[in-house]
């Protein structure tokens, strides 16, 4: 897979699978060190960054951007048979951890499985995302299953839908926030509930 045809993410989808902030997200793309991609007005990464992300905010030091640069430019382009050090400087080396690979196995395949379950038809329930195959939308899935409706019930009421397609859901919906103004309720900052 070359680097144009690597998958695209978000940049919430790049800060949950890597289990760091938006703002150490935003802050990587503004400084340059995660390469960013404009399209269609959204800022989108490919899915090695997660990893990249991921391994640098396990480091206990402070690293210039430049060295950071470094390090993710040896993250995204490390064949993971070769070597899982990088040297920095004679006095320093960075190693590829458990956590930075594993980051990177969870974003290749929430990608795979957001293609196979996740489907934006205009044709289709006027382009509201749903699971493929279904017309159920993937922030209602993602909404029980962060409301802690069991599997159990879930696989009732949707049997058509497989368990995995779950997990993509809630992480598709966290990814992917709803735009625009809120609808219904909605509270102030004051705690009053007022009607938006």
């Amino acid at each position: 897979m070359t680097k144009a045809t690597l998958p695209l993410l978000t940049r919430n989808e790049i800060a949950e699978i890597s289990g760091v902030s938006i703002g150490v997200v935003n802050k990587a793309v503004e400084q340059r060190v995660a390469k960013a991609r404009r399209r269609r007005g959204r800022t989108l990464l490919a899915a090695d960054e997660a990893a990249a992300l991921a391994l640098l905010s396990e480091l206990p030091i402070s690293l210039s951007v430049k060295l950071k640069r470094e390090v993710r430019n040896w993250i995204v382009k490390r064949n993971p048979a070769e070597a899982e050090e990088f040297e920095l400087s004679r006095a320093l080396r960075i190693a590829m951890t458990e956590n930075a690979v594993d980051v990177a196995k969870r974003a290749f395949d929430y990608v795979r499985l957001r293609e196979k379950y996740v489907e934006a038809d205009p044709k289709k329930m006027g382009g509201t995302p749903v699971i493929r195959g279904t017309r159920v939308p993937v922030r209602t899935l993602a909404q029980l299953v962060d409301g802690g409706e069991s599997r159990k019930a879930l696989g009732e009421d949707y049997p058509h839908i497989p368990e995995e397609a779950y997990e993509v859901a809630t992480l598709w919906a966290k990814g992917n926030p709803q735009r625009g103004r809120p609808s219904g309720r909605a509270r102030s900052r004051t705690g009053h509930t007022a009607v938006a």
